[in-house]
């Protein structure tokens, strides 16, 4: 029996729900760290890499459907996974997140 590249297993659902928990976590932290940083009357790039945290974060979340529907088509049929765009939107959301967190602490 040749080697099949789809597994009928879950992978890809788990695979699914982690995107979803690192979107919504993302979005959650920058969101309560750009309040933070607005209470304490800090505004400027702080804010802006905090906001922009969670647009990376709530872009990630629209693209999940997506992600996912791509994902099983290309298993099912088996193409190559290699669309790095949304690993680079949770990249550059943590980024941001932490780049706003440092200057946060630099400017209390």
């Amino acid at each position: 029996m040749p080697f099949a590249s789809w597994d009928p297993g879950l992978q890809s659902e788990r695979t699914h729900l982690a995107w979803i928990r690192t979107g919504a976590a993302l979005s959650t932290l920058a969101l309560v760290g750009a309040g933070v940083t607005a209470r304490h009357g800090i505004g400027g790039v702080a804010l802006a890499a905090f906001a922009f945290g969670a647009l990376c974060g709530a872009v990630l979340l629209a693209r999940v459907g997506l992600r996912f529907e791509r994902l099983q088509r290309a298993l099912h049929l088996g193409l190559p996974l290699n669309d790095m765009t949304d690993a680079l939107l949770a990249w550059w959301g943590v980024m941001a997140v932490v780049a706003g967190a440092v200057i946060f602490v630099i400017s209390a």
